[in-house]
């Protein structure tokens, strides 16, 4: 095995074809071998019974007072009922065994006598004078030479089409992995490039074509990938350049005010507050990592869903503690044995993000509701505040990394993060995120996922 697998695949496509196609034609020419000898072995046991057919009818006939004299080349015996031989051709070697093959029956033998093998055939018969016994020989000689002919041709026969099967086999695979070759070159072409172009697909509709088109997708994923991380990563410059900024100004400003204490208290206050800053903006980086580096197979029951949001609201309620913000949750209809692509803990960072966004939007005093429901085989989560809103304007671009809107929604919200962690988790599930500005004032974000079956007999009706 370890030999094979440092074979090219078109060297172990053709071994193995010539593997099978040996088994095959070898089986083929041993049934062919074997079928011919039993056909000549027929045929020299009716051979025989034709031979003794005539003494056999004139032995009846006359009651044995006469016997036929053999043909020229016939091997045969003809013994009376006293056991005197009346006829004898049989050779010399045989002719010694003469009585003991008297006590065989009618079945065809195989007799070897010094270096010749006979088939002798003893038939006795009966007539009035008594029972007489015909022996007939055939000299397997000619059978022989016969089978030995067939046996060397269907060697030669099977090494030559077990070449061309071979030949046959390298080309074929060579022809069919043509493609894959040059669909490989064109890769390394690209790589040496640096280039994230798709690969050329074919006009058939094989295998090959899917090939193709799995790994242009891949390719696809990639580039956005590397896109999206080109964009993370120019999106943090920009964003930590300006406090960085801010934060290299407040400390100078608070060497230069060393000798003025209430001044340089105010420094460090705001020193402390571009810090805060930038660990708002660390902390959403990071988030927005994990949650895009999760698990796809991860599944939540609604009712462990129901169970992290009331712990999420505990931990909101925590943060608006000090303020007039009251949050109310609900959680909506009967449970359904519903799975949802979720992991619990993507789900609270989609609970935390949407209610502290609500939270830093009122400004001390206001109400935010959480509701979770299921929808048939959707779960949906919605979050209302009555807050100022969001800007129409603002709205389409609500959800791109550090997008802000220049009022309701400041900077300390998530960092501009917020709502783009809200999008990634909703989506990677397969769901939606809409936002709306409510008429009677405040937001209302909803996010849908749809379920994964998990007991057919629980499905809405």
């Amino acid at each position: 095995m370890t030999f094979l697998s440092r074979l090219s695949i078109r060297w172990r496509i053709t071994l193995g074809s010539l593997l099978i196609a040996a088994v095959f034609f070898g089986g083929a020419a041993v049934v062919f071998r074997l079928q011919v000898d039993s056909m000549l072995h027929r045929t020299a046991s009716t051979l025989l019974a034709n031979d003794a057919e005539q003494f056999e009818t004139s032995l009846v006939a006359s009651g044995g007072s006469t016997v036929d004299q053999p043909g020229r080349g016939q091997l045969v015996a003809v013994v009376s009922p006293t056991g005197t031989v009346k006829v004898d051709t049989l050779p010399h070697a045989l002719a010694k065994r003469l009585h003991s093959l008297l006590a065989g029956d009618s079945t065809v033998h195989t007799i070897v006598a010094k270096d010749d093998s006979y088939l002798v055939r003893n038939e006795a018969v009966k007539t009035a004078a008594g029972t007489w016994h015909v022996v007939t020989a055939r000299n397997q000689e000619t059978f022989t030479i016969l089978l030995d002919q067939l046996t060397i041709a269907l060697f030669i026969a099977t090494g030559l089409l077990l070449l061309g099967f071979g030949g046959a086999s390298w080309l074929l695979t060579r022809a069919a992995l043509r493609p894959v070759t040059r669909m490989r070159r064109q890769a390394e072409v690209l790589s040496a490039r640096g280039s994230t172009e798709p690969l050329a697909i074919g006009p058939a509709r094989d295998e090959l074509a899917a090939l193709a088109t799995t790994l242009n997708e891949f390719i696809l994923q990639l580039r956005l990938a590397a896109e999206r991380e080109r964009q993370m990563v120019s999106d943090a410059s920009h964003e930590l350049r300006t406090p960085i900024a801010i934060l290299k100004t407040q400390l100078e400003l608070a060497h230069l005010a060393s000798g003025d204490a209430a001044a340089l208290e105010a420094e460090i206050a705001a020193a402390e507050h571009s810090v805060e800053r930038l660990a708002s903006l660390a902390n959403g980086l990071l988030e927005l990592s994990q949650v895009q580096a999760g698990s796809p197979d991860a599944m939540s029951s609604f009712e462990t869903l129901a169970t992290e949001l009331a712990g999420s609201v505990d931990r909101a309620r925590l943060l608006a503690a000090s303020t007039d913000i009251r949050i109310d949750f609900e959680i909506e209809g009967e449970p359904l044995a519903l799975d949802y692509p979720l992991a619990p803990e993507n789900f609270a960072r989609l609970v935390r993000n949407l209610t502290a966004n609500a939270i830093t939007a009122l400004a001390g005093s206001g109400s935010v509701r959480i509701a979770l429901a299921q929808s048939g085989m959707t779960l949906v989560l919605t979050v209302s505040d009555d807050g100022p809103g969001m800007p129409a304007d603002f709205l389409p671009v609500a959800f791109d990394r550090f997008s802000r809107p220049d009022e309701s929604r400041n900077a300390e919200a998530g960092g501009g993060l917020g709502l783009a962690i809200v999008h990634t988790i909703v989506t990677a599930a397969g769901g939606t995120v809409i936002l709306e500005n409510r008429a009677s004032g405040g937001l209302r974000v909803t996010a849908n996922v749809p379920a994964v079956i998990r007991d057919s007999a629980s499905l809405p009706v």
